[in-house]
């Protein structure tokens, strides 16, 4: 006698890759078995312009793939009530961490892509080695954090316009803002605020709102601000936080300057090592002094962090997608080379 059957089943393996099982028994206790191995890649990079929402999906799809090596968080909410998302890599319990953050200004959102694309490339290779040193090793003494994108309103501006803002008050205001004009070059936040304008350090009101470098009515002002203050001063209450990197757009420049003593060294490392893997210049030399309501300059001389800046692509932000082979080659490696660094 023949019994047809067929049974597929799902197995979630260490690896992260998802195993496909399908038995077929052809008689009675005789059973054939096939064993499929399906890989597909979450995160796009072919996108011209990554959204929120898909970002969102998969970040959801890659702790639902690669269960136990990463998590994630809502560590607050932007003004039009967008989640601002935590993805921590490794082991959470970890002594030590890094916090890297990224699309800080709306237009900039290449970043977040390279972010997103680094997790995966990460978990993709979690049990193989980068650099002569395996991954997971790396990752269970040091847990990176990421904020692939800290301004999700902004980006929603950029890309798809003020109508995208559900709020109807915003909405309206950033209306006066911009006065009809496009929005692709869109800074802010949904109230107008440079991100990077608005810590607490050396923090001046400066522009108006929705022009370039609003620093907002008033230091912390705005909830994103928050978010990552918030995230930054935990980190470092529980003495793990040793790092910080933010990336933006554009320049293929790396910010390393700092005066203060017992992040100096640190953070010098930190920026000869990027440099070296990416090949970029040096950024504070074409723009030195120090920045006013920074982020950067808050983790050093508030918090007392070593921090970096890259700055990503040669062309005017948003960038094109035709740029981004290049800037991934040359970033791929450098957080992780940075953990091992730090670990």
């Amino acid at each position: 006698m023949i019994a047809h059957k067929n049974l597929c089943m799902n197995f979630q393996a260490t690896y992260g890759i998802l195993y496909t099982i399908k038995v077929i028994s052809k008689n009675e206790g005789e059973d054939v078995i096939r064993e499929s191995h399906s890989n597909k890649t979450i995160v796009s990079t072919n996108h011209k312009k990554y959204t929120y929402s898909k970002m969102s999906e998969d970040i959801k799809a890659l702790t639902e793939k690669y269960n136990g090596m990463v998590t994630y968080e809502v560590i607050g909410k932007s003004c039009d009530k967008r989640n601002i998302y935590d993805v921590i890599l490794g082991n959470p319990n970890a002594k030590k961490t890094i916090l890297v953050v990224g699309t800080m200004h709306a237009r900039e959102y290449m970043c977040s892509l390279l972010l997103m694309n680094q997790i995966e490339y990460y978990l993709e290779n979690y049990h193989r080695s980068i650099s002569g040193k395996k991954v997971s090793s790396i990752l269970n003494h040091i847990c990176i954090h990421y904020v692939p994108m800290a301004n999700p309103d902004g980006v929603t501006i950029s890309q798809s316009g003020i109508s995208k803002i559900r709020d109807a008050s915003l909405r309206k205001k950033l209306k006066k803002m911009t006065k009809g004009k496009g929005t692709s070059k869109w800074k802010a936040n949904a109230r107008g605020v440079d991100l990077n304008k608005n810590w607490d350090y050396k923090w001046k009101k400066q522009g108006k709102a929705g022009s370039s470098d609003y620093s907002g009515p008033n230091v912390n002002s705005e909830p994103e601000t928050k978010a990552l203050l918030k995230l930054k001063k935990n980190l470092k209450r529980k003495k793990k936080l040793k790092a910080t990197i933010s990336y933006h757009t554009v320049g293929n420049i790396v910010f390393g300057k700092c005066t203060k003593k017992s992040v100096k060294a640190t953070t010098k490392k930190m920026y000869n090592l990027a440099k070296s893997i990416t090949g970029y210049a040096c950024g504070d030399k074409v723009y030195g002094g120090k920045g006013i309501g920074n982020s950067r300059e808050w983790d050093m001389y508030q918090l007392g962090v070593p921090s970096i800046t890259i700055e990503i692509g040669e062309k005017s932000a948003p960038g094109p997608i035709s740029e981004y082979k290049e800037i991934w080659n040359k970033n791929k490696n450098v957080v992780i080379r940075e953990a091992m660094l730090l670990e």
